[in-house]
C-alpha cells in the first residue's frame, strides 16, 4: 500500500512553520520522537495548532506512513486529554472508505518521547505533494483546473455529510493534492462532529479556524452540514482569486464582517474577470449568512458546479 504525507501550515496562534520539507526544519524543530512503533521518524513535514504530523519510514517493509503527535499540552493536560481529539478522529474518520478521505489506521500508538512522557500517536496515509494553500499562493492554475478541483472537494465533502459527519475545520490547509494532482484528500478531523455516534453528537467546545468559520459556528450555535458549505465558500473564493473574501485590516475586523449583514462579499468576478458569473452565484450562495438561504447540501452545489464545467467545455 502506497502510503502518504501530509502538510499543514500553522494556525494563526502557533509558531509558523510553513514549508517545512523532509530535512529542511529550523535547529529548534528537535525531534520530539524517533520511533513510532516500527516506525522510524524521520521529519516534521507540517504543524498546525493543535500538533506536528511527521514523516516515518519502517524501513523492513518499505513503508512510509505521515503520524501525527498531537502537542503535549493535549496529553499532558487531563482537562484538554478529555477531549481526546485524536480518539475522535479515528471514530470517525478511520472506517470511511473514500479517494477524497485521507486513509488512517484504527488504533492509537503510545510512544515515549525523548523527554520520558508517553505520547499518543495517529498513523495516515503518506501524500507525498501540498496543501491547498500551496497551489493558491502558487497562482499556477487556470479557470478549468479551479473548477475541478471545487468538484473533486465537493464529491468527498459530500460523502462526509451524507454519513453524517460535519467537519467543522473546513479551510485550505485541510485539503491535499499528491504532486501529479491524481490524488486529493480531506485531512483533520480532530474537530468535527457526528451524528451517528453519541461520542460526538453533543460536540460544543471550540474548535476551528475562525476566519473559515460561518457565523453560527462564530456565534458557538449548534452547527450542520450547511457549516461547512459556508466555510468550504470562502475556500472557494480564496482559490478562484487568491485572497479571502473579508478585507478587515486585523482578525476582529475580519470575524466582524463575516458575520455582519451590512458587508457585502464582492463577487469574484471582480477581482478575476475570467470568472463566469454562474461561478460568482455558487460561490455567493454558499456565502449566505443565513443557514436557511444557503446551499441546503454539498450535493446541490455539485450539480451546479457540474453543469458549469460542462457549459464550458
Amino acid at each position: 500500500m502506497r502510503l502518504a504525507w501530509w502538510k499543514k501550515d500553522a494556525a494563526p496562534k502557533a509558531k509558523e512553520r510553513e514549508g517545512l520539507d523532509e530535512g529542511s526544519y529550523d535547529s529548534e524543530s528537535t525531534l520530539e520522537l524517533t520511533h513510532v512503533g516500527p516506525y522510524e521518524v524521520i521529519a516534521p513535514i507540517g504543524a498546525g495548532g493543535m500538533g506536528t504530523v511527521y514523516k516515518a519510514i519502517d524501513r523492513s517493509r518499505d513503508q512510509t506512513v505521515a503520524i501525527k503527535v498531537l502537542h503535549s499540552r493535549f496529553d499532558m493536560d487531563k482537562r484538554r486529554r478529555k477531549r481526546d481529539y485524536l480518539g475522535r478522529e479515528i471514530l470517525i474518520a478511520a472506517s470511511l472508505q473514500h479517494p477524497c478521505i485521507i486513509r488512517m489506521s484504527k488504533e492509537i500508538i503510545e510512544q515515549e518521547d525523548s523527554y520520558g512522557n508517553v505520547r499518543r500517536c495517529l498513523l495516515m496515509e503518506y501524500i507525498d505533494g501540498y496543501n491547498l494553500r500551496k497551489l493558491i499562493s502558487d497562482h499556477a492554475l487556470d479557470l478549468r483546473q479551479k473548477i475541478d478541483i471545487c468538484l473533486r472537494l465537493c464529491e468527498g465533502l459530500d460523502f462526509l455529510h451524507q454519513h453524517q459527519i460535519v467537519h467543522r475545520d473546513i479551510k485550505p490547509e485541510n485539503f491535499l493534492f499528491s504532486r501529479d494532482m491524481t490524488q486529493a484528500k480531506i485531512v483533520d478531523f480532530g474537530v468535527s462532529k457526528s451524528t451517528a455516534t453519541w461520542r460526538t453528537r453533543w460536540v460544543k467546545e471550540g474548535g476551528g479556524t475562525r476566519r473559515y468559520m460561518s457565523p453560527e459556528q462564530l456565534a458557538k450555535k449548534n452547527v450542520d452540514a450547511r457549516s461547512d458549505i459556508f466555510s468550504f465558500g470562502i475556500t472557494m473564493y480564496e482559490l478562484l482569486t487568491g485572497r479571502h473574501p473579508c478585507n478587515g485590516r486585523d482578525a476582529k475586523e475580519v470575524l466582524m464582517q463575516i458575520r455582519s449583514s451590512k458587508y457585502k462579499f464582492q463577487p469574484p468576478s471582480k477581482i478575476d474577470p475570467e470568472i463566469p458569473p454562474h461561478l460568482d452565484r455558487i460561490v455567493l450562495k454558499a456565502l449566505r449568512r443565513n443557514p436557511e438561504r444557503r446551499y441546503q447540501s454539498v450535493t446541490e452545489m455539485l450539480m451546479d458546479l457540474t453543469r458549469l464545467r460542462e457549459s464550458r467545455l
